[in-house]
């Protein structure tokens, strides 16, 4: 179904709910194409596709507002949609933070997001794909027993309407391959991981990805154990993505903002990272994969500085129209439905790190005495205020020691506050990574504090 089409379907929607008397009304069509290949113990075990489509509906009548949403294209469906959220608005105590709706803003479309071999990919095409990684993987050394991930891509078409005259749609397209490859030597185990990311499947290469897994995996067995404490740390694309991922959800929009839990709040136009750190949220970047030109409310997205120079300020901050309506703002486009799995909060959606100029091995050649981290994972957020994190790093941690990775070690528990471990970073990649909705290069850190190790 075209973007037209759901067009159609919102702006019919919300002239048959303006009839009801709602005071104002915002109807999304949408519909979400998936598809994923899963592979586990080197065979591949599950094919799914799944096709939803639907229509979410808000009317707000005397600032109470009332939602609901279809997983249906049906006429009838759709407009009991409109007249059960006028119901649940007619129940609800009025919200008194409430201004209005967007008011309709031009907007222009992005051009080459949608690409129709990945949104039409076959089964038996990442069959193939995969079954060339796996094998790239047992190629790479004998002491490979074992490779799984996933291979998916989706299209993802939506349309928004409002009583106030907004209309517009957009549609992008988005693939996805990620493996784990487990060696063993004797009692040890090694484990790798990697992923790659493209709007186009046929950009996507699974054997280079498999073959770096791999490589990592066979590096990895046998690690040493090394003691918690702080450590010179030079993070891959991978690793520095989580970072900025969690950044920019607890300290970048405006719902935490407002409730007092972002960082952000309490250091204002302070330089709270290093100055060579600037991270902006550019929907308009060609290599950020989520490229609508609008949010889910219509409102055009547009780039945005959350870091610059290592400063945040005011302007910082992502609105949708609820959370600036209650600062006498205007949203900066950043409205999330629900209908994309998403909490409906405000949030970044295209973090882009700005690069800079070092190599990997040139961060390796620099550290004395470190840690190198392909990956985190189980990260959380323990004091948001302080920016604090905790994780794990997992499939391939290494030691290194006199400018040269020496040796895998075990897992280790970081906990630190961002303000502090990114506070000076001496060198940034000058080569960028897409990881999922994150762009960004690998940076050397002068410190990460290591609370715990594990014994794997």
């Amino acid at each position: 179904m075209e973007t037209e089409k759901l067009l159609e379907i919102a702006e019919i929607t919300v002239k048959n709910a303006a009839k009801l008397k709602a005071d104002q009304v915002q109807t999304v069509a949408f519909l979400i194409d998936t598809a994923l290949t899963r592979y586990a113990n080197s065979q591949i075990h599950q094919n799914v596709a799944t096709k939803k489509g639907g229509v979410a509906v808000k009317v707000v009548t005397e600032k109470k507002i009332g939602t609901f949403r279809v997983n249906s294209m049906d006429k009838k469906q759709v407009s009991e949609a409109a007249k059960k959220a006028l119901q649940i608005a007619s129940v609800t105590p009025p919200n008194k933070d409430f201004k209005s709706l967007p008011e309709p803003a031009e907007w222009s479309p992005i051009k080459n997001t949608y690409d129709r071999e990945t949104a039409e990919s076959t089964p038996d095409f990442r069959a193939e794909q995969v079954k060339a990684a796996i094998d790239a993987a047992h190629a790479t050394s004998p002491l490979v027993k074992a490779v799984a991930g996933s291979f998916g891509a989706e299209s993802i078409a939506f349309a928004v309407a409002n009583s106030l005259g907004v209309s517009a749609s957009a549609v992008i397209s988005s693939t996805s391959f990620q493996t784990t490859v487990m060696s063993k030597s004797g009692n040890s185990q090694g484990y790798g991981s990697a992923e790659a990311h493209s709007r186009r499947i046929k950009e996507i290469d699974p054997v280079k990805t498999a073959e770096e897994a791999a490589d990592t995996s066979v590096r990895s067995i046998g690690p040493a154990k090394t003691p918690a404490g702080e450590y010179q740390v030079v993070l891959s694309a991978r690793a520095a993505a989580t970072f900025l991922d969690f950044l920019g959800f607890i300290g970048f929009s405006a719902t935490s903002y407002q409730d007092g839990q972002s960082f952000v709040k309490y250091n204002l136009n302070k330089r709270v990272f290093d100055d060579k750190l600037t991270v902006t949220d550019d929907p308009r970047d060609p290599r950020t994969l989520y490229a609508f030109p609008i949010d889910s409310e219509g409102v055009p997205k547009q780039r945005m500085h959350l870091i610059k120079k290592g400063t945040v300020s005011e302007n910082s901050i992502c609105y949708d129209s609820y959370t600036a309506g209650k600062e006498g703002k205007n949203s900066t486009g950043h409205s999330l439905s629900s209908i994309f799995g998403y909490g409906e909060r405000p949030a970044p959606f295209n973090i882009v790190a700005a690069k800079g100029d070092a190599s990997v091995e040139e961060m390796i050649e620099e550290t004395d005495h470190g840690i190198y981290v392909t990956r985190f994972h189980y990260t959380n957020p323990s004091e948001p205020t302080k920016a604090i994190l905790t994780g794990l790093t997992r499939d391939g941690t290494f030691a290194i020691e006199n400018g040269e990775i020496t040796k895998p070690v075990m897992n280790l528990r970081y906990t630190d506050s961002m303000l502090s471990a990114l506070k000076e970073i001496p060198m940034i990649g000058k080569e960028s990574e897409v990881v999922d909705t994150i762009v960004t290069p690998a940076m050397k850190l002068t410190k990460l504090r290591f609370t715990g190790t594990t014994q794997y």
